[in-house]
């Protein structure tokens, strides 16, 4: 295939390079650029739009980082593939050694447990080595009961036998859609919603269908109309801290929906990893439907991001083939992980850790919108992220890239949107994670002065 590619640059204000990737990413969505495509040299191209070599050389760059090229070394620059749902997740994933980490949205590092003092209390109870033995599928009944109560702690009464133990919340729900849903079923969610269930969803063959928000949550009349149209058999909701919009869906909200998916014969997952953050809460739709609904939490995210215990409520008729998909995925969640867990509920340092990383919350959330004011932002107390509605012209992809240029990592709205085509220009930046105060409030700053509009200086290194 000859090097025919004479991109269509929109400018609008906005630095050339970017013009170029969005030409470039437009150009293989749309099919014109196919995959195995090699792409002008830049100095080709370069001359071709007579613009700057290195302004193409940035452009391919920035193109390579965000999976849409590849370089071959002397053979050229070829055309990858679009991002799928397995390398947005990954994006996240994936720290950034220079610079400033407002991507991962899990717990800072600092405030952990002490995990040598648990391994040291642990290896002196007498039937310690039975940790290494074969779990049930289900987890172990003392690990089960442990969750459950947990579970009663944060106002969610439950049978433990319902209770199953998971190896985290992404595990967990790959374990529930597994056990309720076959390819070709459609799973519906928030229209921007945690890159993990587009994981999920591919993995298993699952159509996908979003359904639209407001500063509530999703909104009932269009789930009422969605279901109408298609047969949903899924209903995956994170009502709490919603990743990554922010709201927390109010009670009655939560009525509406559980009765919309009872008429409609529709399986509720409720994501509630966030909600052991909360001051206050609502209650859940999972206590309102429990012969309906799976509840998913983990650990992760309110004691440590590598404890990796996840629980599930499951409807009674629904142990055994629940049981059934734990056992076919990993057999049993590694006990010493769970009897961690178990531990540390017990002798209190999960409400202790929960309480200190609410403080710093609190103190970060509070730092962010006062660097912040008079953008359109998104805040909670105690929440682990930020959703920016960023102002006109700036796109999330654009203002991505340009944060990324200037030493900031955040995740823009499209890894997050159901439908690409559909998404709000707008960031979600994720504060929990971050090593310092000190980088926190730089991080804010630069990100403050570009929505200013100032000028572009050296990149930040911390």
């Amino acid at each position: 295939m000859d090097q025919t590619w004479k991109p269509s640059l929109q400018k609008e204000g906005k630095p050339l390079y970017i013009a170029l990737v969005r030409a470039l990413s437009d150009d293989i969505e749309k099919g014109r650029l196919p995959r195995g495509f090699r792409l002008p040299t830049q100095r080709e191209l370069a001359d071709q739009l007579k613009i700057a070599v290195g302004t193409v050389t940035r452009a391919y760059d920035e193109a390579e980082r965000k999976g849409l090229v590849y370089g071959d070394g002397r053979r050229g620059t070829f055309v990858g593939q679009l991002p799928t749902p397995k390398s947005f997740l990954a994006s996240l994933a994936k720290p950034v050694t220079l610079g400033i980490d407002f991507r991962q949205n899990h717990p800072a590092h600092w405030l952990d447990p002490d995990l040598a003092a648990a391994l040291q209390q642990i290896a002196r109870q007498p039937d310690c080595q039975e940790l290494l033995l074969y779990p049930p599928p289900s987890g172990l009944m003392a690990h089960r009961l442990a969750g459950t109560r947990w579970l009663e702690s944060l106002g969610l009464k439950i049978d433990p036998e319902n209770v199953f133990v998971s190896g985290g919340a992404q595990h967990a729900l790959l374990v529930v859609c597994a056990a309720e849903a076959h390819a070709g079923d459609i799973i519906a969610s928030e229209e921007y919603s945690f890159p993990g269930v587009k994981t999920v969803a591919d993995m298993l063959g699952l159509q996908q269908a979003g359904v639209a928000m407001d500063e509530d949550g999703i909104i009932p009349e269009a789930l009422e109309e969605l279901c109408l149209r298609r047969d949903i058999r899924l209903l995956y909701l994170n009502p709490s801290l919603q990743n990554p919009t922010n709201y927390i869906m109010p009670l009655e909200r939560r009525r509406q929906i559980a009765a919309i998916a009872e008429k409609h014969n529709v399986c509720v997952i409720e994501d509630e990893i966030l909600s052991p953050l909360l001051d206050e809460r609502p209650g859940f739709i999972s206590g309102l439907i429990p012969d309906r609904s799976y509840f998913i939490i983990s650990s992760s995210k309110s004691v440590a991001a590598g404890l990796r215990v996840g629980y599930i409520t499951a409807p009674a008729q629904a142990r055994q083939k629940l049981a059934d998909v734990l056992q076919g995925s990993v057999l049993a969640l590694p006990p010493l992980m769970a009897e961690i867990f178990s531990l540390w509920l017990d002798d209190g340092t999960v409400e202790k850790t929960i309480a200190a990383r609410k403080r710093e919350l609190a103190w970060g959330q509070t730092t962010a919108c006062e660097i912040l004011r008079g953008y359109q932002v998104r805040s909670q107390p105690t929440g682990y992220h930020l959703w920016l509605t960023l102002p006109d012209p700036w796109t999330g992809l654009e203002f991505t890239m340009e944060a990324q240029m200037r030493g900031v990592a955040v995740a823009p709205a499209e890894i997050f949107a159901v439908d690409r085509k559909a998404a709000v220009n707008a960031v979600r930046i994720s504060i929990g994670a971050v090593p310092s105060r000190e980088h926190l409030k730089t991080g804010l700053t630069i990100i403050a002065d570009i929505l200013s509009g100032s000028r572009r200086q050296d990149t930040v290194r911390v």
